[in-house]
């Protein structure tokens, strides 16, 4: 069975939850009560995407924010090593779940397995598919549902503060994992995401 994973981790940012797909990954962790602090970085320097995955998961990025008027993200060459570290973690380890260590930056992570190789574009999409429940506001108050955790993928991808992105994708038998890292952060209480 084909299943991306990302819509699941919103849905399970405050809980365990186990995939009904025994051969995805054992659990997602919950995230840390710390996970939406805000921790003051210095600037991400400007790069260039290490390889074309990469360089399509920036323009994906970029298309959506531009049909909504937000300017284009940066590539980080900082954020993508550092999000290259963490999916590099997660993949070997079998786990998903977001980083509990302070880093300052936000974080979208995908993962899809099946036995079928998942575009950049279908990666970022599944994030864009959040829209579907966004709405306009102050932030936590994003979703149509009630819950932010429902579109927190997207307001982080159209958040119109944040400048610079760094993502990795890595592969391990038939899973692929995307993460990506945001500075400044977005899903910011109080703030609007455009």
């Amino acid at each position: 069975m084909i299943r991306p994973l990302s819509a699941l981790v919103a849905a399970c940012l405050t809980a365990a939850c186990a995939p009904a797909d025994p051969g995805g990954p054992r659990w997602i962790e919950p995230a840390s009560p710390d996970a939406r602090v805000a921790i003051p970085t210095p600037p991400p320097r400007d790069g260039r995407p290490s390889d074309q995955n990469e360089a399509r998961v920036l323009a994906a990025h970029n298309a959506e924010r531009s049909e909504q008027g937000v300017a284009p993200l940066v590539w980080s060459e900082d954020l993508e090593a550092e999000a290259r570290g963490w999916a590099r973690e997660l993949i070997a380890t079998g786990r998903f779940a977001h980083d509990p260590r302070p880093h300052g930056h936000g974080e979208n992570l995908w993962t899809g397995w099946g036995g079928r190789v998942f575009t950049p574009e279908e990666m970022v999409e599944d994030w864009i598919a959040e829209r579907a429940d966004y709405r306009p506001g102050v932030f936590p108050n994003v979703s149509r549902t009630g819950d932010w955790t429902a579109v927190g993928h997207y307001t982080q991808l159209i958040w119109s503060g944040t400048t610079h992105v760094g993502c990795a994708i890595e592969t391990r038998d038939d899973q692929q994992l995307l993460a990506c890292r945001y500075s400044p952060p977005g899903n910011i209480d109080g703030r609007r995401p455009l």
